[in-house]
Parts: C-alpha cells; structure tokens; sequence
C-alpha cells in the first residue's frame, strides 16, 4: 500500500513537471516572437504612442497565451492525471474507480483498456472471494466432523467397557426383584410398590445399556449394502409411524424428488436414523403439528430430510445435538446417545447429517448420502406415494 502511494505521488509529480514544462516552452517561444518582431518593428515605430501601443498589444498578447496555455495543459494533463490515480487504486486493490472516455486517441484507448481490465480483477476478485468462503465453511466443517467422529471413538470405547460392567448386576438385581415379587404373596402395597419401582428403574438402566453397546458397535455392519431408493425408505419409514403419529394429532407431509439417483447402504440402518428423527420431531411437538419428509439431489449426494414444526433448538443446543448422552429433554425421557448413533450410522455411510433450527418454528434434520454413479444411467424409477 506505501509503495502504490508513493507510486502515485511520483507520477502526479511527474504531471504537473510536464504542465509546467509545456506552459514554460509555451510562453518561451511567445516571448522569443514577441523579442524579434520588437527588434524589427521599434525603430519604424517612430512616435511613443505607437510602441507603448505595440508593448500594450505584446503584454495582453502574452496574457492571452498563458490562458490559452494554462488550459491547452490542463485539457492534456488531466486525462494523464486520471489514468495515474486510476493506476494507483488499481495497485492499492480499490477496483471500484472508473474512467469514462470517448477519445479515440491513444489516452482514450489506454483510459478504456485500465477500466476494462479494472472490471476484470473486480470480478476475479469477487469469484476468488466466493471460493474462499465456501472452502472456509467446508474446511470448518469438515474440522467439526472429525472432532466429532473422534470425540464419538473415545465414548464408544468407553461405553462399550460401562455397558458390560452395568450389564452383569442391574441383570441380577432385575431378576432378584422378580423373585421377590413372587415370593412375597403377601407384601404390603407399599413393599410392592417399591419392587414395582425397583424393577422400573432396572429395566430404564437396561435400556441405557443398551444403547451403550449399540453405540460401541456402530461400526459393525448390520447388513449387506445394497443400492437404494431413498425415496421408498423414506415412504415406509413414514408408514410405520403412521399410526403414532396420527395418535399424536401429528399430520404427514411429503415433499420427495422424482428421478433422484440411488445410494448405496443398509436400508435397515438408514430406516433406523429416520425413525429416531421422527420421534425426537414427536417429543418436540407436544400439542401435534407437521413433520415433512423431503428428499432432494445436491450435487453428487442425495438429501433426505425430516423437518417439524415444533418448539426449535436453541443454537446453543444445536451446535452440541450430536454429542454423546447431551439431550435436552427431561430427566428419564431420552439418554442422549440417538442421534449420535444416527449421525455414527450416517457417517459409516461415507454421508453427513446436518441440523438446522428456527427456534420456535421448528427444527430440520438433512442426511447426505453419496449418490451411486452410473446404475440405471444414474437414475431409478420415482417411488409410488404410500397411502
């Protein structure tokens, strides 16, 4: 930036130089006329009237050429002056500045081609700039997926050991408490009561462990990989929760892209993210409301996506709902490890799972599987809408 200043302080330098040396050369040779016809004509100019005459017509004579001279200079300078501040910005990275000229001489032609070339690097500079924020927010988040993935290895080493540990004597304890049950015929109410409660909170602990170990094993496969239509996924996983959904004054929408191209997975697992979406989009919208299920083609991926209508995520909810057993549901009504385990499922799929919120107006959650290319020349027959 200091060398384009002082750049462009030289070449205004070296401007008003050049006026100044036309004007100088301008006036010198008025002068050197004036000087010889003086020489000539004084002596034939025989009364004093008549030369202080002449010396009157010489002095407005020379006042009348340094005007001339003085704007003759600035019409020749200013372009030159343009072109140099132009040339300045243009090296400072200010790309706004513009010169309109309709001269066909070469200043014209040089104003023209500075100005088309300053549209140029405006331009390639926009497109540059463009392309580095999309690959800053593919860099940030790729950055968030590999945190994730490995904050997710270290749980599911350690969930897998708890599970085992956990396992083995809440088993125990459930099956004592079961015997007690049978035995004590004649417990008081509250004694059974008590055993009724016990064997509740043992059953909630098996059912955390469960997840535990379903989510040390995300990796292994539960299935052949076959090719899919996402959409018929998406259609049968909206047909098995029909029923709660109805129950729950939830109503169905459907918004599936005809003609998308296949993915290669286990529908099994992928059914299984969906429905814990479903049921997270159910808790999320305790009066009823609407959940969509939408798919459309991004690119090389295809989308899959279920949004609600419910309360929204806070974002300082959003930016943790994939992490390990963070749930901000009540105590006892979620163990924090679904979607982790369907953000586990989506990855082991080579996808991504994205999450997006208006808090108050509802939440959507987008799956981005790899589209397989050329089968069926890269497009399967629409999926028939389920009833």
């Amino acid at each position: 930036m200091e060398n384009c200043r002082v750049g462009h302080e030289d070449c205004t330098r070296t401007a008003v130089n050049l006026s100044l040396k036309i004007s100088l050369g301008v006036c010198g040779v008025v002068l050197t006329i004036l000087a010889v016809g003086n020489w000539i004509l004084w002596d034939k100019l025989g009364s004093w009237e008549l030369r202080r005459d002449h010396l009157l017509l010489d002095l407005w004579t020379m006042v009348g050429v340094a005007f001339a001279g003085y704007f003759v200079v600035r019409r020749l300078t200013r372009p030159l002056m343009e072109l140099t501040e132009l040339a300045a910005q243009l090296g400072a990275g200010q790309l706004e500045r513009r010169i309109r000229s309709d001269e066909s001489d070469e200043i014209g032609q040089l104003s023209r081609a500075l100005d088309d070339m300053s549209r140029s690097l405006q331009s390639a500079r926009g497109d540059l700039e463009e392309q580095v924020a999309i690959r800053t927010e593919e860099l940030r988040k790729s950055q968030v997926q590999l945190l994730q993935a490995a904050r997710m290895a270290a749980v599911g080493e350690l969930a897998a050991g708890v599970a085992h540990e956990i396992n083995n004597p809440a088993g125990i304890i459930l099956m004592r408490a079961g015997q007690l049950v049978q035995s004590l015929t004649d417990a008081t109410p509250e004694a059974a009561e008590d055993l009724d409660a016990i064997q509740r909170q043992v059953d909630k602990i098996q059912r955390i462990v469960t997840a535990l170990l379903t989510f040390s094993r995300r990796a292994e496969s539960a299935g052949e990989m076959t090719v899919l239509d996402v959409n018929q996924v998406v259609l049968r996983t909206a047909q098995l929760m029909d029923g709660l959904l109805r129950s729950r004054h939830v109503e169905i929408e459907r918004s599936l892209a005809a003609d998308l191209p296949p993915v290669r997975a286990e529908g099994a697992r992928i059914e299984q993210v969906l429905l814990n979406l479903v049921n997270n989009a159910i808790d999320a919208m305790p009066e009823g409301g609407r959940i969509t299920f939408g798919s459309a083609c991004q690119g090389d991926r295809v989308a899959i996506y279920v949004a609600d209508t419910g309360s929204g995520i806070d974002q300082e909810h959003l930016d943790r709902v994939f992490d390990p057993f963070y749930t901000t549901k009540d105590p006892g009504q979620g163990t924090g490890l679904g979607l982790t385990i369907s953000f586990a499922i989506v990855e082991q799929h080579g996808g991504a799972i994205e999450a997006s919120s208006d808090p108050g107006k509802g939440s959507r959650f987008t799956l981005l599987l790899p589209a397989v290319k050329n089968s069926h020349n890269g497009r399967i027959p629409e999926a028939p809408d389920v009833e």
